[in-house]
């Protein structure tokens, strides 16, 4: 029950003050938006249409105390599907603009910088989608030196600025180098198969590109010689992961992330897009062939093509056979 001596007029008209925040009553609450949201894959709970009702109502407390309210990563997905063309995403951004000038502040993990050995070279600062990073005069040792700096308010923990720091200054809790290297396997020897005809194929897929949930079922339970991961963002996928895994014992892999235009992301995927070029000048440097290290990229359309690409990775790897760079053999071989 909602009491109407509760309800806050005032707080409707400082989001209408907002920019972006004009369409708040324009919304229907017809619920397309959470339809189309992937983030209702992770957390049930969150619901743009409910927000944007409770918002429009005048719910202060209940709106700006939530955690929903910071899990809009603006990918924009449903903004074609709004019948009203509200982009969800500005509307959600002016309520967090009020929330921030309450004292409110995104709950959870966000990238942090080590400023002893950040080198202030400014790649993250181009390459986060939110703008979160900023090159700033920080304390260090009793003195002060350049260095990265995080707004937590900004920052969607997406991991695309670790994958370009060039002195692995600035990490995310829980998607760092080192937890994503043991996620892929890559401490001990990778084993994916006894077969002697099955291809070993690492397959790296983000975690907002599989739509369908017979693709999220493939996945969960690939077949032998194949194993999934899944990373925040195929824009998190550094050439050294590939590298890698290519050394430790894979035949081939397969890296998946989102379609151009629907990165959840915004501009993760424009990203990997620009390291296939640089990937496969390397595989060419190491006598590798191309074909080894193979990228995808999948639309909110194309549902069920999932286990096509993995299939299709995993019949080039048979025709090029077991690739022995890394073993021993191939060591001998070089001396």
């Amino acid at each position: 029950m909602i009491k109407t001596e509760k309800l806050d007029q005032a707080f409707v008209g400082e989001i209408l003050a907002e920019p972006g925040g004009e369409h708040l009553l324009t919304c229907w609450s017809c619920g397309t938006c959470a339809a189309t949201c992937l983030v209702r894959r992770y957390d049930p709970a969150f619901n743009p249409r409910l927000i944007l009702h409770k918002a429009g109502l005048g719910m202060r407390e209940a709106v700006l105390s939530s955690a929903e309210i910071w899990q809009c990563s603006a990918c924009d997905a449903c903004y074609p599907r709004c019948p009203k063309k509200i982009h969800i995403s500005e509307v959600m951004k002016a309520i967090r603009a009020v929330a921030i000038r309450e004292g409110y502040e995104r709950p959870g993990v966000v990238a942090q910088v080590d400023v002893a050995s950040c080198i202030a070279c400014g790649l993250c600062v181009a390459a986060c989608p939110y703008e979160a990073i900023t090159l700033e005069m920080s304390a260090h040792n009793g003195t002060s030196k350049m260095a990265a700096q995080v707004n937590r308010d900004l920052c969607m923990a997406c991991g695309i600025c670790n994958s370009v720091c060039l002195s692995s200054s600035i990490t995310v809790e829980g998607h760092t180098d080192e937890r994503i290297n043991d996620d892929l396997g890559l401490s001990p020897r990778l084993q994916l198969g006894t077969a002697k005809d099955t291809a070993k194929v690492l397959v790296i897929t983000c975690n907002w590109c599989l739509h369908a949930l017979s693709d999220v079922s493939y996945a969960m339970h690939p077949p032998e010689g194949v194993k999934v991961v899944n990373v925040p963002c195929s824009g998190r996928v550094a050439a050294v992961f590939l590298a890698s895994a290519l050394q430790r014992g894979v035949d081939g892999v397969l890296v998946v992330g989102c379609k151009e235009g629907e990165c959840h992301y915004k501009q993760g995927n424009a990203l990997e897009r620009g390291r296939v070029a640089a990937v496969q000048d390397l595989l060419d440097l190491l006598g590798i062939e191309r074909s080894r290290v193979q990228f995808a990229w999948l639309g909110a359309l194309d549902r069920g093509q999932f286990p096509k690409l993995v299939e299709q990775a995993v019949h080039d790897v048979q025709a090029l056979g077991p690739l022995n760079w890394g073993s021993e053999e191939a060591r001998q071989d070089a001396r």
